[in-house]
């Protein structure tokens, strides 16, 4: 175990969606190499231009509205480096309890918390993180975007995860209207990082049989609050086979995560119970009343959870990032986009 890093079982009262095991908390120390820029990681210049990175190439560009009602998302053409050591028939038959059962998330658990601090290529930064079991929702009960950054705010808890076959397309460019949008591309969608192995490949076809009999380790997803979306981090191959197979993929959740310590506020408090009220005779749907809980749980927590992505400045800022665009579109076919979105996204 990497010196510095603390470990402990996640006590945290409700982080706001369904977690079906036991979780840990990962306090990474501010020293050595934790102070760097993970191989994994987010930067970004003004008006909400960001990147995902993998070591020294860029994964994804993307860029959001100022008043978060569309963004635009660009993959880049770099190979996704992986994260992780690949898993072994040995690894998956060491861990011995029956699937699902907290034993066996709490063995996971610990397994890949121990493999995230030793990574050469890390995924980790100075901080406190979150790892532990989530589930996957029907897309249509995520809730919508807000409707502005001020709506939104920093340290929400994290989205439920939906729309998992996802993952078996890779669009390169696409765009996302935050609006009116369409249930897959609400707050909480999974989004792969590199191509779909295809159904016939060996690994995925050996995934398929774990599917099947109950003993899929389970796969690694990432949220990035700013985009409101899970990155798979490592078992692309072990989604796509429980998709193949028809069978609910067991999901590993990380995210980092603050804990500010808040006072009561009888105003805060009052609001959110005016604002329930209000939404609730509105129409009391399943959204509604979900997206209500959350709202005060959140509110009447004395010292909530929530997650804050970590973004660092983008070297040259506005002008490399017009230049990465330009030669990213010269450097091969990528699906049509208007003229106007090409412009606003450069």
């Amino acid at each position: 175990m990497n010196p510095g890093v603390s470990i402990v079982a996640d006590d945290t009262r409700s982080w706001g969606l369904e977690t079906p095991g036991p979780g840990l908390l990962l306090h990474v120390p501010a020293a050595s190499r934790w102070t760097r820029r993970p191989a994994l990681h987010l930067d970004a210049t003004r008006d909400y231009r960001i990147r995902l990175r993998g070591g020294s190439q860029t994964l994804l560009w993307t860029r959001i509205d100022a008043y978060w009602d569309r963004a635009l998302f660009l993959r880049g053409a770099a190979l996704f480096p992986q994260v992780l050591p690949p898993l072994s028939a040995p690894d998956v038959r060491a861990v011995e309890a029956a699937p699902g059962t907290g034993a066996w998330w709490e063995a996971w658990d610990w397994r890949v918390a121990r493999a995230l601090v030793e990574a050469p290529l890390p995924v980790l930064h100075a901080g406190h993180w979150c790892l532990r079991p989530v589930r996957a929702i029907p897309a249509q009960k995520a809730e919508r975007h807000p409707v502005s950054p001020m709506e939104w705010g920093f340290g929400q808890p994290p989205m439920p995860p939906h729309s998992l076959s996802a993952v078996t397309s890779f669009p390169t460019a696409w765009k996302e209207d935050w609006w009116e949008t369409v249930p897959e591309q609400r707050p909480g969608a999974v989004l792969a990082l590199r191509v779909p192995s295809s159904p016939e490949d060996g690994r995925v076809k050996s995934w398929r049989k774990r599917a099947r009999d109950g003993t899929l380790p389970p796969v690694l997803l990432l949220y990035v609050d700013i985009l409101a979306k899970w990155l798979v981090l490592d078992g692309h191959d072990r989604l796509h086979a429980a998709l193949l197979e028809g069978v609910e993929p067991p999901l590993l959740g990380l995210w980092p995560y603050i804990d500010p310590p808040r006072l009561r506020n009888s105003v805060r408090e009052e609001g959110a119970l005016f604002s329930a009220e209000f939404q609730l005779r509105a129409g009391a749907t399943p959204q509604t009343v979900e997206r209500v809980n959350r709202m005060l749980v959140h509110s009447f927590t004395p010292d909530p959870k929530g997650t804050v992505s970590r973004a660092w400045p983008i070297p040259g800022g506005r002008e490399t990032w017009r230049e990465e665009i330009i030669t990213r579109r010269r450097g091969g076919w990528l699906p049509p986009l208007e003229d106007l979105d090409w412009a606003w996204f450069t």
